[in-house]
């Protein structure tokens, strides 16, 4: 197996417990416009961008407005729920810290806007960890198109068969196996349900991980 020298991220689910706050943020939002919309309607949407769950939701209940100013709507939202709820998930400052003590380059790799990125690195004060942060909004096709994730390879300058994502959800799975990499599933609450099964290994949180042994030179005979 080719060792590992670069380190990608999925956000939400992964840095962060976020979905049920994404959920949330959705919920409020098309409340305005008397929709009722369940955990149930948002799973096939997990590990996807923001703009395709607007233009699908607007395309469904013909909503009267723009699908660039429904995201914007539900950032709002989000930023404020994220002002008292955002929380680091279990072992992200562990493996960061380690990777930084053998300068592994690392990256962020979201379906997430920008800005929502943005927001939570530097609200938790986790900034100084990544290279570069990648939105799904930067590329031509979202998860579980591996555009994101070989976007987020180019600019930390290392191959993609020599990157290692850390995802939570099938749709981000298939976006990073798709890419050539390998691919660690952290299953968070709101995708324990989903099937992770195409990742290299599953693991329950982070603390689990040992970067090391993905890491170190490959074996005699896999190079």
């Amino acid at each position: 197996m080719p060792k590992v020298s670069g380190l990608i991220f999925d956000m939400d689910g992964v840095l962060i417990d976020s979905e049920p706050l994404h959920l949330i943020a959705y919920q409020e939002l098309l409340e305005e416009f008397g929709i009722c919309f369940s955990e149930e309607d948002n799973r096939p949407y997990i590990g996807r961008t923001d703009l395709e769950l607007s233009q699908q939701l607007i395309a469904l209940h013909n909503l009267p407005i723009e699908a660039l100013h429904l995201v914007q709507k539900k950032e709002k939202i989000l930023a404020r729920l994220f002002e008292t709820q955002l929380v680091l998930r279990p072992g992200v400052i562990k493996v960061l810290e380690h990777a930084k003590s053998i300068s592994l380059p690392v990256a962020v790799a979201s379906s997430a806007t920008l800005p929502t990125i943005q927001l939570v690195v530097q609200a938790l004060d986790i900034a100084t960890y990544f290279q570069t942060l990648t939105s799904g909004d930067e590329v031509a096709h979202g998860k579980p198109a591996p555009d994101v994730f070989l976007l987020a390879a180019e600019r930390i300058s290392v191959l993609p068969i020599n990157c290692l994502v850390i995802e939570d959800s099938f749709n981000g799975i298939v976006a990073a196996k798709s890419a050539g990499m390998h691919c660690i599933a952290i299953p968070c609450q709101a995708t324990r349900h989903q099937d992770h099964t195409k990742a290299d290994k599953i693991l329950g949180t982070l603390e689990s991980l040992d970067l090391d042994d993905w890491c170190k030179p490959a074996s005699d005979n896999s190079e």
